[in-house]
């Protein structure tokens, strides 16, 4: 009987072990995760400080507060991009307030070249698109700025 006792607490003591080890394998992993996810946080905010230290150089040296040829080169290639940019957005805009639906006073949708409202025969009146104002091309990124604007609505340099 002691011998069998023996082998049955040898087993346990291996069945033991064999727990121990799996746990501290889960524990080791638990760690390990634990790391790459704080690795890959602080990663992450880095990169957003970065990219905030990037627009504030940019910005800056577009203005010609800083200085430096190696950056104004990269600042030069930026240009276009932002030029498209600016106009994919102001386009986007413009084709959003042309496709905003008109609505007569009855609550019914109106046309643009809807004379009278089909609902309630009322006469429409929609406002009358934006009279043409003069520009002139901007000297950084040559967009068309109105004349009488101050700065550029593209890449903010200031006009004249």
């Amino acid at each position: 009987m002691s011998d069998l006792q023996t082998k049955i607490g040898g087993g346990l003591s291996k069945l033991q072990d064999g727990l121990n080890q799996g746990k501290t394998k889960l524990q080791t992993a638990q760690e390990v995760s634990q790391l790459k996810k704080h690795a890959s946080d602080a990663a992450s905010n880095r990169m957003k400080v970065i990219n905030q230290l990037g627009e504030l150089t940019y910005r800056l040296l577009r203005k010609g507060e800083i200085q430096h040829s190696d950056l104004t080169e990269q600042v030069e290639r930026l240009l276009p991009y932002d030029l498209e940019l600016y106009q994919a957005n102001r386009a986007l805009n413009q084709m959003k307030k042309e496709s905003s639906e008109h609505v007569c006073e009855c609550g019914a949708p109106i046309q643009v070249e809807d004379t009278f409202c089909g609902s309630c025969g009322s006469k429409v009146l929609i406002a009358e698109p934006p009279q043409v104002i003069a520009t002139q091309p901007c000297e950084m990124c040559k967009e068309e700025v109105p004349e009488s604007a101050r700065f550029c609505g593209c890449c903010g340099l200031k006009n004249g």
